[in-house]
């Protein structure tokens, strides 16, 4: 009996190794390289005023929309997060006494209303227009950390790719606006920036776009959203088993097992800075080097965003981003309320 013959295109998978699927990253590593450099430049020289996140990212946008330009989005797809979650890392040695000062315990208390606020406007507000997982994913992903924390609760909820794609769709169009509205606000408002910083951490959902609104306000309000939201994505595991079954059993447990480990790395540099143990020319390569960082992030972010924005379904993609400014406006009214 003849053995039956080997798909080629299954056998050329088979035979290709990691190194070569790596080298089809360089393509687009290269590319974000080059964006981040002149998107670090501009912000240097013409745009300093303005978060390195714009340019970036709309250079990213722009080289997507290039025909021919399907092997550089590979690249920024798959590496943007690594790029984040270093940045975010860096800026926890920038952290010093009086911003912790400013978030405080009103801090944690904003963080918990935060949650709280998703948690009851998914349950009685969203699930009367949108379907039960998406109004679920939202709610989530409103709680923490965005696109991040609906990828990681999708299988938990058994949710469809339907339902997941409108959820992260919504939280990438409001953070996305929030990255070019929050320059905006600088310049014509110029609100006080630790009070700015609080409400891009708290109001802005994804990690990305957070960090990039807060670090229109300058450093104060750069340091400040990243502890509001850094604060937040700590809170994943414990947010994500409280929306399944038997919440109360599996919480500890989650919130142990899908601890971000970038997170405790920001911590424990910040730890550090304030125990006066980082040379403060370490300081400083720390903080450039967490810009060049988030500048080539930004820029993959750019690469992927067309593409994710064009999935999903257009209605309730808009109903989650109507949702999504209701409660960034409700945060931003807490914050001035509360305070940090």
């Amino acid at each position: 009996m003849a053995s039956p013959q080997e798909d080629p295109a299954e056998a050329e998978v088979l035979q290709t190794s990691l190194f070569q699927r790596g080298l089809g990253y360089v393509p687009g590593m290269f590319a974000i390289a080059m964006m981040a450099a002149l998107a670090v430049w501009l912000h240097e020289t013409l745009l300093a005023s303005m978060s390195v996140a714009v340019p970036a990212i709309l250079f990213g946008v722009g080289a997507a929309s290039l025909p021919g330009t399907r092997h550089l989005r590979r690249g920024g797809e798959q590496t943007y997060g690594i790029w984040l979650r270093l940045g975010a890392v860096l800026l926890g040695a920038g952290v010093d006494a009086g911003a912790i000062g400013a978030m405080g315990w009103r801090g944690l208390v904003l963080v918990g209303l935060k949650i709280a606020l998703a948690f009851l406007g998914a349950r009685f507000v969203l699930r009367r227009f949108l379907p039960a997982n998406t109004a679920r994913l939202l709610g989530i992903g409103n709680s923490v950390c965005g696109v991040s924390a609906i990828l990681v609760a999708k299988d938990r909820l058994g949710a469809s790719d339907a339902e997941t794609a409108a959820a992260a769709n919504a939280v990438l169009a409001v953070g996305t606006l929030a990255v070019f509205a929050a320059p905006v606000v600088a310049l014509h408002v110029h609100p006080a920036p630790y009070i700015a910083g609080a409400i891009c951490g708290l109001g802005v959902d994804n990690t990305a776009e957070a960090i990039a609104s807060g670090g229109a306000f300058g450093p104060i309000g750069l340091q400040m959203a990243s502890m509001f939201k850094l604060t937040r994505n700590a809170l994943l595991g414990f947010v994500v088993a409280l929306s399944g079954k038997r919440a109360g059993q599996n919480a500890l447990r989650a919130l142990i097992a899908d601890f971000p480990p970038f997170i405790a790395g920001y911590f424990l540099l910040a730890g550090l800075r304030l125990m006066d143990l980082l040379d403060p020319q370490l300081i400083r390569f720390a903080a450039q080097a967490s810009q060049v960082a988030f500048a080539l992030a930004f820029a993959g972010v750019g690469l992927a965003l067309r593409r994710e924005l064009s999935a999903g379904h257009a209605r309730n993609v808009l109903l989650g981003a109507v949702y999504l400014f209701a409660t960034l406006a409700v945060s931003a009214g807490l914050v001035l309320l509360i305070g940090p």
